[in-house]
C-alpha cells in the first residue's frame, strides 16, 4: 500500500518533472551540438518532440490532481458556496465525459492498421508509443477528475465541510 500512497501522490510530478528535464538537457544538447561543435544531432529534435508530448499528457494530469486548470470563474460570484460547488460536481462530470470519449477515439485510432504500422522517420521508433500518450494522460486525467469528483460530492454533501471559497479559487 505505501508503493501505492507514493504513486497517487507522486506519479505524475515526478515523470513530468524528468521528462522536461530531458527536454531542456536535449535542447541545450543540440543548440550545443550545432552552434559550437557545428554538427546537428539527427535524432535530437524527434526525441524532444516525442518526451515532450508525453510530457503535456502528464502535466494535464498533474494539473487536475493539483486543481490548477486555468478556471472560469465569473459565474461562481454570483453563487452561494454550495452552487459554486454543484458548478463544480457539473464541470467535473463533463471533463470525465470528455476525456472517456477521448480515451475511446484515441485507442481506435491507434488500432488502425495503417497507424499501427507506421515508424517515425529519425528514431524508426513505433508511432503508436508517440499515440498512446493521449489516452494514457486522458485516463490518468480522468482518475485524477474522479477523485476531485468525490471530493466535490462531499462538499455538497456537507456543506460545512466546504474547504475552498471564491476567494480561494480568485487567490488560484
Amino acid at each position: 500500500m505505501h508503493i501505492l500512497r507514493w504513486l497517487d501522490e507522486h506519479l505524475e510530478g515526478t515523470l513530468a518533472a524528468t521528462l522536461l528535464a530531458a527536454v531542456v538537457v536535449l535542447i541545450t544538447g543540440g543548440v550545443f551540438m550545432r552552434y559550437v561543435v557545428g554538427k546537428s544531432l539527427s535524432w535530437g529534435e524527434e526525441l524532444t518532440l516525442w518526451i515532450f508530448v508525453w510530457f503535456v499528457w502528464l502535466a494535464t494530469s498533474y494539473a487536475f490532481k493539483k486543481r490548477k486548470h486555468v478556471k472560469i470563474i465569473v459565474f461562481k460570484r454570483f453563487l452561494p458556496a454550495r452552487g459554486r460547488v454543484a458548478l463544480d460536481i457539473v464541470c467535473d462530470i463533463l471533463i470525465i465525459g470528455f476525456f472517456g470519449v477521448l480515451v475511446y477515439e484515441c485507442l481506435n485510432l491507434i488500432n488502425m492498421p495503417f497507424v499501427a504500422q507506421q515508424r517515425s522517420v529519425v528514431l524508426g521508433m513505433p508511432i503508436p508509443i508517440l499515440y498512446s500518450s493521449a489516452p494514457f494522460g486522458a485516463a490518468l486525467s480522468i482518475y485524477r477528475v474522479v477523485q476531485n469528483l468525490r471530493q466535490d460530492l462531499h462538499e455538497f454533501a456537507h456543506p460545512s465541510a466546504v474547504e475552498h471559497t471564491l476567494a480561494d479559487d480568485l487567490l488560484e
